[in-house]
């Protein structure tokens, strides 16, 4: 199988990239980079490229830690837990770098001069194009005004002042509808036609995220829609299992404890399906671009510098080859998860309530090691237990996507043949790997370590998903209730993501739109847990909406208090860092309010 990895070391133009299909390592030697003889040839060209891939952004679980999705107990990681608490300053840097803007630009001037054929020259300066374009998007998704640079500047230019958000919009999606009409729908593998690479879908997928985060939603149901309409052409569908290897199948029998399958009317074999369904498009040999449902695929192989480590150490727990737990689910998530009939919402567990459920259902496992407790949790009837209850006869996606004290999970390195998430509390919440909040990620989590550089951590290597086909139907579900109001369109988009989980059809009917975009938010805050949108989507249903769901406490499930969530509008954007005010003084006077 063909995929599209790079690395890149700039100095002037000197640019490294592997290529994982032939395995081998094609270095320019450094003698020979310099402005005069490169940007030559076809292969110049395609490592220009591939330099400008390597801005492609993977797994973005970080910036669920700045929502009511995540947190982080760990400083280091990030200014996350200042987000949350209203104390983020323009000393933090929530990723104010036009890299990626420089890169494409860069091409974009020089690859004119290779000596290429021409209809691969306008394929790879549109695939360039889309990369800026997906690094303006995120620039002014925090920063709103952002210098709009087409250009390469000289290092000794003149500062740029910020450019109005409508203009940056206007930029982004004339961008990315022009380059998704050159672009092709499939790569046949094989250098210059690596499957990973931009394609028709990918431009318009990119332009339907734009659309939906900049309130035009007919932009964003018309990419949306041609991406649904295509896709006998592009290949994209949502991926689903059809057997169950043998440790999915171990735990696909203990779910007996967690869905009363026949007093609910639950297909026991749609629902179990559906969890590994959901779970495994982003594991092992699913993940690659093969997988129809990967729009974007950000490439990872086992070296240092292009495998993940976030994946598979740090959202780990420590019970599994010593995991970090740095980004850990909260309660509010859990909360938001439907309960088996896709509609319900239970009413929230006070949190002293949850307290004593726990410490009655931990007496039976007090003093237990971890391979007793391992042992002791399949002979439970966990049934019994309250605490149990809150997550009895849930959203199939809720076993698939979060680690819950005493759920079992089988699929996984840890060294024996189960594993049974337990969770220590009380402990110091900077000095050990346990997770405050009381739960760490499955979902997402890399099964295997493929790299492993230094004692106790590994790396993983699997592909990822930047746009899925799932966003693609939830986003034009949105827009089109904003557009027309929720109908048989709606319903049908939504109802393919339902089949693939094993989880009821959405209502045919709703009380009104404002109940339809309640109902397809709360679908797309579940769907797309973890994977980065949740504090985008925050934000663009507007600053009410915010301090609704980011002013109170979240608190563990031993009722210790995780994080006081205090709202400010002015985190609507992330303030302009010192560091860049510094270097450019037209933003002295222009920072975000608030800052």
């Amino acid at each position: 199988m063909n995929k599209l990895f790079n690395k890149i070391a700039i100095a002037a133009l000197c640019v490294v990239v592997l290529n994982s299909c032939a395995k081998k390592l094609d270095v320019i030697p450094p003698s020979n980079i310099a402005a005069e003889n490169f940007w030559k040839t076809e292969k110049d060209a395609w490592l220009g490229l591939n330099a400008c891939y390597s801005q492609l952004i993977g797994f973005d679980g970080y910036i669920e830690m700045a929502s009511d999705n995540a947190h982080s107990q760990k400083p280091w990681e990030g200014p996350f837990e200042a987000i949350q608490l209203n104390a983020i300053s323009s000393a933090d840097d929530l990723g104010y770098s036009f890299t990626g803007v420089r890169l494409s630009n860069n091409f974009l001037e020089k690859v004119g001069s290779c000596h290429m054929d021409e209809a691969l020259r306008n394929r790879m300066k549109a695939e360039a194009r889309f990369l800026r374009a997906f690094t303006y998007l995120r620039l002014t998704s925090f920063f709103g005004k952002v210098a709009l640079i087409t250009t390469v500047l000289p290092f000794d230019a003149p500062p740029v002042p910020r450019t109005s958000v409508d203009s940056v919009q206007k930029f982004i999606l004339n961008e990315l509808a022009e380059v998704a009409d050159v672009l092709p729908q499939t790569y046949d593998g094989g250098y210059p036609q690596e499957k990973g690479r931009i394609t028709r879908s990918g431009a318009l997928a990119l332009r339907a995220r734009a659309a939906l985060y900049f309130g035009n939603f007919v932009e964003a149901e018309k990419s949306a829609a041609l991406i649904i309409s295509e896709k006998s052409d592009n290949h994209h569908d949502l991926f689903r299992v059809t057997t169950l290897n043998a440790a999915q199948q171990k735990e696909a029998n203990e779910m007996d404890q967690y869905i009363d399958f026949a007093a609910r009317g639950i297909d026991k074999d749609k629902f179990v399906k559906g969890m590994f369904s959901y779970e495994t498009l982003w594991h092992a040999a699913n993940a690659n671009p093969d997988n129809p449902e990967y729009v974007v695929t950000r490439g990872y192989i086992a070296t240092e510098q292009q495998s993940d480590f976030q994946r598979y150490t740090y959202m780990r727990p420590s019970q599994l080859v010593s995991g970090y737990s740095s980004l850990a689910p909260m309660q509010d998530l859990v909360d938001a998860y439907w309960d088996a009939d896709g509609k319900t919402i239970r009413p929230k567990i006070a949190p002293s309530t949850r307290a004593a459920n726990l410490a009655a259902i931990n007496q039976v496992v007090d003093g237990l090691g971890q391979n007793d407790y391992i042992a002791k949790v399949p002979t439970m009837n966990l049934k019994n237990y309250s605490y149990i209850g809150e997550f009895r006869n849930r959203d199939s996606r809720l076993y698939a996507s979060i680690l819950f004290p005493f759920k079992g999970w089988h699929e996984t390195d840890f060294p024996g043949s189960s594993f049974y998430f337990q969770w220590y509390s009380g402990l110091p919440a900077q000095d050990d790997n346990e997770p405050t909040t009381g739960y760490s990620w499955r979902k997402i989590t890399a099964l295997t370590s493929s790299f492993s550089p230094y004692p106790g951590e590994g790396w993983a290597a699997e592909d990822f998903p930047t746009i899925r086909y799932a966003e693609v139907l939830l986003t034009f579900a949105e827009a089109h209730i904003q557009n027309v109001g929720w109908d048989a369109q709606v319903q049908s988009a939504l109802n393919d993501l339902r089949d693939r989980c094993g989880m009821a059809n959405v209502p045919t009917a709703m009380a009104s739109t404002q109940a339809a975009l309640d109902f397809v938010r709360n679908e797309r805050r579940i769907e797309l847990a973890g994977e980065g949108n949740r504090y985008f989507d925050m934000r663009r249903y507007g600053g009410a909406n915010c301090a609704s769901v980011m002013n109170g406490t979240t608190y563990a499930p031993d009722g210790s208090p995780v994080v006081n969530k205090t709202w400010n509008d002015r985190l609507l954007l992330m303030p302009i860092p010192q560091h860049a005010i510094d270097l450019n003084p037209l933003l002295k006077g222009d920072q975000n309010s608030g800052y």
